[in-house]
């Protein structure tokens, strides 16, 4: 049985974990995190990614508000861009190590929000492996990079932030964002 369709059967209830850069993409004025988490949430169910969501949100200790606590949010406060980046990488790690892959059966969810993450090399390193050992990656940046196109191979899916907090489908294989005007 290929890859394909074992991913396609294991997505449904399998868990998947938000990784979220909340300083390189904050919560859209007039709304909350709460909102947020229901838009990603019905972006990844749209795509078939119907388990549990558990988001963990990184930023700046004194910005992070109390807001993202009450929408179940997990808040990592981390200061400049390097710190964030580096602790979302190990938390990555050690949720995968509570959440192991048992592939074909259940092939958990790691979704990772952060911009320009096709540029952290060892980031993509860790997400290769774990895409290797039977993990779903899924990523949400500001735009699409089509030259970084090879370097995301092993992506499943990847979304447009803006398409994202619209509860939108992940960007096709030319590279647009597909809207839910676009069926499938």
């Amino acid at each position: 049985m290929s890859r394909d369709l074992s991913s396609k059967k294991c997505k449904i209830s399998a868990h998947t974990c938000v990784f979220w850069d909340v300083e390189d993409f904050q919560v859209p004025d007039g709304h909350d995190p709460d909102w947020v988490y229901q838009k990603i949430k019905s972006a990844l169910a749209k795509k078939g990614y119907r388990g549990i969501v558990e988001i963990k949100a990184y930023g700046e200790k004194n910005k992070i508000r109390d807001e993202f606590l009450l929408a179940g949010t997990i808040v990592v406060p981390e200061g400049d861009k390097c710190a964030r980046v580096y602790r979302m990488m190990s938390d990555v790690l050690f949720w995968a190590l509570d959440n192991p892959s048992d592939y074909p059966v259940l092939l958990p969810n790691v979704m990772v929000i952060s911009k320009n993450i096709s540029q952290e090399e060892g980031f993509l390193r860790v997400l290769r492996i774990l895409q290797c050992r039977g993990y779903n990656i899924l990523l949400a940046d500001s735009d699409y990079d089509v030259a970084s196109q090879n370097e995301l191979h092993f992506v499943s899916s990847l979304w447009l932030w803006k398409s994202l907090v619209d509860g939108g489908k992940p960007i096709d294989q030319t590279g647009s964002s597909q809207s839910d005007d676009n069926k499938e």
